[in-house]
């Protein structure tokens, strides 16, 4: 399940935790991407990526690439640049942050969308049948008279 979350929320955490919560955020988004994808989180995706700095710039470009992707398989028309979100936002005021936050609850919309409709039932829904009488108990009929 994608969590949603304020893309300007997420923003001041980050700066009010002198960057801790950045980390936290960083791990759970690439998490719940994985877990989209059905994939497991590859090493761009882990929190100690952002510390080295040029890892942390391929570690952004992959996270905006792995969104492109969760976005594309839910049938989502949004994009997110791996330019912006790697080299042009982080140097503005550390906007990478909102900006892919925000990605995040539109995918987050799209996926409970059809959720929704995939748990509707579609036109030509059967039922299932009922389940067989056990043998051992016999039908309940009504005592007639002798």
């Amino acid at each position: 399940m994608i969590r949603k979350q304020s893309a300007w929320g997420v923003w001041w955490l980050a700066i009010l935790t002198f960057s801790i919560y950045y980390f936290v955020w960083y791990a759970r988004v690439n998490r719940e991407l994985a877990q989209v994808l059905g994939r497991e989180v590859p090493a761009d995706g882990k929190a100690w990526s952002q510390i080295v700095p040029i890892f942390s710039i391929i570690g952004l470009a992959s996270t905006a690439g792995r969104l492109n992707e969760a976005h594309a398989a839910h049938g989502s028309s949004t994009t997110v640049s791996p330019i912006v979100a790697c080299l042009v936002a982080p140097l503005w005021f550390a906007s990478h942050v909102r900006y892919l936050q925000r990605r995040m609850n539109s995918l987050a919309d799209v996926v409970a969308a059809r959720g929704a409709v995939a748990a509707a039932p579609t036109v030509g829904y059967v039922p299932p049948a009922p389940a067989p009488q056990s043998v051992l108990a016999p039908p309940m009929t009504a005592p007639t008279e002798a």
